[in-house]
């Protein structure tokens, strides 16, 4: 996948003074190849050139290196803004070249990428591109704001509904928990009314035992209702009519 990139370098320059010249560099990477332009603040003349992958890969395996780990740092590089520490970059117009060398501290530069360059009439491109790129981010920027403000405001309404939905979930759990608190205080009640009453049945069998104990056996009112009728059956027997005794003829007698 294809992306550009436009940064502004400082340019190693042999004049002397005080002034420092820029390179505007612009590059579209792609996965072959890399597109190049250049816009040099000194002579205003501007140009282009093309880096292939292949060529980087033959650069990185001269260094020793991987090639992710080489393309990482010459993308890093030639992004940055103004010089990426231990890197300078050197136009070369006459040779139509632009060089980027890395120096190392005790340690001779090395050219870490030569781009063949030739110079081109459009020198505006390079600004142009600037510009329409910056608004691109510009544009870009004020969606993800417009994005980050819907967001919040989809964030808000979330949660003022999970506030709500909290608080019917505490009123429901309150009101559960005092029909339980009313249902278990009336079932004590209803335990301790059993109890009072299971104690006085207790306490009135254990006066009717101590009475049986003292006075002997006690007739129940059905004991003495069968003894009644027992004997109310008894009198019937013994006051029923009686009937002649008869008495057989004596033969002797006739």
């Amino acid at each position: 996948m294809s992306s550009v990139t436009i940064n502004k370098l400082l340019k190693t320059s042999q004049n002397s003074g005080d002034n420092k010249n820029y390179i505007y560099l612009q590059i579209k990477w792609g996965d072959e190849e890399n597109n190049v332009k250049i816009l040099d603040s000194e002579s205003g003349k501007s140009y282009q050139g093309i880096v292939t992958v292949t060529a980087m890969k033959e650069i990185a395996s001269n260094l020793d290196m991987s090639y992710n780990d080489y393309y990482e740092e010459m993308r890093s590089a030639l992004t940055t803004y103004l010089a990426l520490p231990g890197f300078y970059y050197k136009l070369e117009p006459e040779m139509q070249v632009l060089n980027i060398w890395k120096s190392q501290p005790e340690s001779i530069p090395i050219l870490y990428l030569d781009i063949d360059i030739k110079e081109i009439r459009t020198s505006n491109d390079i600004l142009d591109s600037a510009i329409e790129l910056l608004q691109q981010q510009d544009k870009s920027l004020t969606d993800r704001v417009q994005k980050a403000h819907k967001f919040d405001e989809n964030s808000r309404k979330l949660l003022e509904d999970y506030r709500l939905c909290v608080e019917e979930k505490n009123e429901l759990e309150r009101k559960l928990l005092k029909k339980v608190a009313v249902l278990l205080n009336a079932k004590k009640e209803r335990i301790a009314h059993l109890e009072e009453r299971l104690k006085k049945y207790e306490e009135v069998e254990d006066n009717d035992d101590s009475e049986e104990n003292e006075e002997g056996p006690q007739s129940t009112k059905k004991r003495r209702l069968v003894v009644r009728d027992s004997e109310s059956d008894d009198d019937d027997e013994y006051m029923a009519d009686t009937q002649p005794l008869t008495l057989p003829n004596d033969e002797t007698n006739n």
